[in-house]
């Protein structure tokens, strides 16, 4: 009879935490709802369940839906900043504090835009300074998932030295330059992944307009859906091979005594010497701080059978799984006092059955680095297998596809759940992932700013920054790199309310993330305060406009000359990594010439460095090599030498025409 009761008990617990009203995790004390006349509020509750939101005098009912959503639409245009309190009443009441009611804008992309204040060379100043009542930040978890997700975790927090620096520096930035410009409350949501590739963030419907692009889209993303159960198929007839092969998995944790070694080897592929176990060995040395607090060993392989020893004792060893998909082998933490400082010996064993392997490095987590790779001794024992055996071998599949570069699974975790709350716009910073295949970039792009305000049912603003100049220099203007990418990019000022910060003068040649982050947000502050807010000041260099044929010279016009064009000097070094004040000197294409970066090509399509002169406001641009010109390009390559800007201060943008 207890049994019973407490059954039924429990049974009332679970229906009445049902019936309980819920509101989306994006409405947390804190939170900065945009000022519009249909700004979403939105949660769950009962089928059929009467719902109310109140704030600032402004109130809207609902009734829940058969799937238990509800939605209220409030006129938030004519109240004030607040804060207030939002108040949803259900079956039960909930009372969200301190909300601000102002503009609100996503910051999303990828690894540009996910780099974390902290980094900033300026960062100490900016975080110090960073207190503010008016901006409230949002940090969603970064994930991916197959299924569209509904719902998000997380909390809205004020701005202050204590969180900021964990926060993208380039969407904090741009907020602080707007909110200091319009003085209102400002909301910032940050969903950046580094590395994702613009295809994850939109669904594959919206992908559509490009063939190539399709059958990318549709091929990587069936590969990673299918991925583990192609792995179970391989790794059952991996067995049966073995077992046919009579060939089992070593176990030795040292190779045989008259081994023969070669000194200075380096791990990289092995496709040289055919089925075999390799050893590798070396002498590494630990600090004395390894022993007396202790420490962790990183390993990290893919491609082969492998297993570690220390001084002959096995530390780490590969699974089958892990050899196919390129996981970590091993984190191995020692307890202080496990291991002695000093000298030991490292060894390494594969089991080679296909050609290709690789390790990348041994890393503890103490100052310094033992660098894996390189300094060894290496042997070989060969395996016997016959051209049958090596016919019959099952063919292995590749390293697992990454999660941040599939079609939609991105879109399903880190965009679905946000809708429909209402956006004042959106800042993107991506393209990196995508270099290797610009062409079909405009599709994606296009495609994914169509979806994004559909989903937010907001024709709301999108801009975006075009990718700093990046790798090292190259004297040869008919290498383009980036420069691809970059016009590729272009395709989203197709769309209407869109716009580029150009950066072709503030990256790094050795790092793909520059430190410098002020400069890009100051750009997108300034498209977003003249674009969207109707401030009447400069936000672009100057764009390609027309160009026309002058005997054995071209004359181009430009829009956003903004007072004129100049030239400004160029220095005598480059950054290759400005946080470690790496530069190098800066040798001139075109030396004599007042604007550096501009190339012509004549009817054979080949590209000459040309001079080129700022006339009025136009550039004329010649080449003694081409006395026929047909083409021009300027800052056309990955790291461009370039000095074309106008007199508001801003560069000049990448074109080919």
């Amino acid at each position: 009879m207890l049994k019973k009761l407490l059954s039924v008990a429990l049974a009332s617990l679970s229906l009445a935490a049902v019936a309980d009203v819920s509101v989306s995790g994006l409405f947390t004390d804190h939170a900065v709802l945009a000022k519009s006349e249909k700004t979403p509020v939105f949660g769950k509750a009962d089928a059929g369940e009467a719902v109310t939101v109140s704030i600032a005098g402004q109130k809207g009912n609902a009734i829940a839906g058969a799937d238990g959503k509800w939605r209220v639409n409030l006129d938030l245009s004519k109240v004030g900043e607040g804060p207030f309190e939002l108040v949803i009443k259900g079956k039960n009441t909930i009372t969200v504090q301190d909300v601000l009611v102002g503009e609100v804008w996503l910051c999303s992309g990828q690894s540009n835009m996910g780099f974390q204040l902290r980094s900033e060379e300026r960062a100490k100043q900016l975080i110090e300074e960073s207190a503010n009542p008016k901006i409230r930040l949002f940090q969603l978890r970064i994930h991916a998932s197959v299924k569209p997700e509904e719902d998000v975790a997380g909390s809205w927090r004020i701005v202050a030295p204590d969180n900021v620096g964990s926060f993208t520096a380039v969407g904090y930035l741009f907020g602080k330059y707007v909110q200091a410009e319009l003085g209102c409350p400002m909301g910032l949501i940050n969903n950046a992944w580094g590395g994702s590739a613009v295809e994850g963030w939109v669904t594959r419907d919206f992908l559509k307009g490009n063939d190539a692009l399709v059958e990318w889209s549709d091929k990587t993303y069936n590969n990673f859906i299918a991925y583990d159960g192609n792995v179970k198929a391989y790794l059952e007839q991996f067995k049966a091979w073995l077992k046919s092969c009579n060939l089992e998995a070593p176990t030795d944790n040292a190779p045989p005594a008259n081994a023969q070694w070669k000194d200075n080897q380096a791990i990289y592929s092995w496709n040289k010497y055919g089925p075999a176990i390799v050893w590798f060995r070396k002498k590494i040395t630990l600090p004395e701080s390894f022993t007396k607090n202790g420490g962790r060993l990183n390993f990290y392989q893919h491609g082969a059978n492998v297993a570690f020893f220390l001084d002959g004792k096995e530390i780490a060893h590969s699974t089958p799984e892990g050899e196919i998909k390129g996981s970590s082998i091993a984190s191995i933490q020692f307890k202080p006092g496990d291991i002695a400082a000093g000298e030991h010996e490292l060894s390494i064993r594969y089991w080679c059955l296909y050609d290709g392997f690789a390790t990348s490095r041994l890393l503890y987590n103490l100052p310094g680095e033992i660098p894996l790779n390189r300094g060894y001794e290496s042997t070989v024992i060969p395996i016997k297998l016959t051209d049958e055996q090596l016919a019959a071998r099952p063919k292995r599949p590749g390293l697992r596809p990454d999660e941040n570069k599939i079609p939609e699974i991105i879109y399903n975790a880190l965009i679905n759940p946000l809708k429909p709350y209402r956006l004042s716009g959106c800042v993107w910073y991506q393209g990196c992932s995508n270099a290797s295949r610009p062409t079909q970039y405009p599709t994606a792009i296009q495609g994914l700013i169509k979806e994004w305000r559909r989903d937010f049912e907001s024709d709301f603003p999108f801009y975006y920054c075009q990718l700093a100049n990046y790798l090292a220099k190259d004297n040869d203007p008919n290498h383009q790199g980036w420069a691809d990418i970059r016009l590729g990019q272009e395709g989203a000022l197709a769309m209407p309310k869109t716009g580029q910060a150009i950066l072709i003068d503030c990256g790094e040649s050795g790092d793909i993330h520059p430190i410098d982050k002020i400069t890009p947000s100051k750009r997108l502050a300034a498209v977003a305060l003249a674009k969207t807010y109707g401030k009447n000041i400069p936000y672009s260099g100057p764009v390609f406009k027309s160009k026309s044929i002058e005997g054995d010279k071209l004359r181009i016009a430009f829009d956003f000359v903004e007072g004129g064009l100049e030239a400004r000097s160029l220095p005598e070094t480059y950054f290759v990594k400005k946080s470690k004040g790496q530069t190098a000197p800066l040798v001139r294409n075109s030396p004599a010439s007042e604007l550096e970066g501009f190339a012509l090509a004549g009817q054979d399509g080949k590209w000459y460095w040309a001079d080129a002169k700022i006339d009025g406001e136009t550039v004329v641009v010649w080449s003694d090599k081409v006395p026929a010109p047909v083409s021009v390009r300027y800052a056309y390559q990955s790291n461009p030498t370039c000095n074309l800007y106008n007199k508001a201060g801003f560069p000049a943008a990448p074109f080919s025409k």
